[in-house]
């Protein structure tokens, strides 16, 4: 049956999705994109989805009848991301905060109920788990934490050993754990009686979060051992948790792997020089922010940071001009310093990820 007679077929029995809705699914599946952002086809939203559902039902228990054909014949990844898509476009709609209010996504819940739909089990394992990852980065990027966590984790509980997801997870955990770190805990708790213990449990709250991020790094680095970005994670953490040696250990070891690319060697080598300052030698954290300022030549981090330890070892002069290259650098980069984006974890793969499922549900 061709898509056009598919949708005049539904939209003529009672109680199934509206024409508008299967017409806007079918237009996106062939590629038209500039639905995104229009208003036509989302209202009422959960009667569309609540209308697939009775369509999915009777699919399953008519036998070899229309309706199933029907349903298989429905384009669910298309509507999958046209769901998804039109979730990117509100949030990114609100414009430039990091960090935006936590609310209901209700695209995102209609894509996940739309997935569960796919008849055949191992084309939906095949297209949700690269969509969970994609919706995971998406959320990490609009800084919607808790959002964030209820996708990573339910997709988790479907592919507990998959690496990136566990990197996901992990880096979503240190990323909290840092923002939370910093907060005052009179914000907590405004009577100065109850402050010390609001901060107690701030303190034990962080700990919590990098032990666990700690945890998901390590298993992600025993399901894909090459995954070298997991590896400087667990340096940062440890440095983070007050084991600077152990922390360094880690971050030698991603140094010395010929395979490391730029980035994550930049950031090996900056977090390597923390440790060191950290364990008192900074003689070889100069060395490293060195490395780090040979790896990434614009970078503000590392000339800051060593013009610190050069300070610290007496070198005023080397220090002022590490100071004043620190300063003569910025916004001379074409990117952005992977060190800023650096609590935003692999949130600038998004566009990437949400472009190759884009591709696979239009071609």
């Amino acid at each position: 049956m061709s898509p056009l007679l598919f949708l005049l077929a539904v939209a003529a029995a009672g109680g199934r999705p509206s024409l508008a809705y299967l017409d806007a699914v079918e237009q996106y599946r062939r590629g038209d994109r500039d639905l995104v952002g229009e208003t036509w086809w989302i209202e009422p939203l959960d009667e569309e989805i609540d209308a697939l559902k009775r369509l999915r039902r009777t699919a399953a228990t008519c036998g070899d009848c229309a309706e199933r054909a029907r349903f298989e014949a429905f384009p669910h990844e298309a509507a999958v991301m046209l769901h998804t898509e039109q979730d990117v476009h509100e949030r990114d709609q609100i414009g430039e905060r990091e960090e935006v209010a936590p609310g209901p996504a209700p695209h995102l819940e209609a894509a996940r109920e739309i997935l569960e739909m796919i008849p055949d089990l191992e084309r939906r394992r095949r297209f949700e788990r690269p969509w969970f990852l994609a919706v995971v980065l998406h959320l990490h990027r609009r800084g919607q934490w808790l959002l964030a966590e209820e996708y990573v984790g339910e997709a988790l509980r479907r592919y507990p050993d998959d690496p990136r997801l566990l990197l996901a997870r992990g880096s979503l955990l240190e990323t909290e754990a840092t923002l939370d770190a910093r907060a005052d805990p009179a914000e907590a708790a405004p009577r100065m009686s109850t402050r010390a213990r609001a901060a107690w449990k701030m303190a034990a709250a962080v700990r919590n979060r990098l032990a666990d991020a700690e945890k998901c790094y390590r298993r992600a680095l025993k399901a894909q051992p090459d995954l070298l970005e997991a590896r400087v994670r667990i340096g940062r953490v440890l440095h983070t948790m007050g084991q600077p040696g152990k922390a360094a250990a880690e971050l030698e070891a991603v140094v010395a792997t010929p395979a490391a690319d730029a980035r994550l060697l930049y950031l090996a080598w900056l977090l390597l020089g923390a440790a060191r300052e950290a364990e008192d030698r900074p003689r070889d954290a100069a060395t490293a922010y060195r490395t780090a300022i040979g790896l990434q030549p614009d970078s503000q981090p590392a000339r800051l940071a060593l013009s610190h330890v050069l300070h610290r070892l007496g070198d005023r002069a080397a220090s002022l001009e590490a100071l004043r290259a620190a300063v003569a650098s910025a916004g001379r980069g074409a990117k952005w310093d992977p060190w800023w984006l650096y609590l935003w974890g692999q949130s600038y793969e998004t566009d990437g990820r949400l472009e190759a499922l884009r591709d696979e549900v239009t071609r």
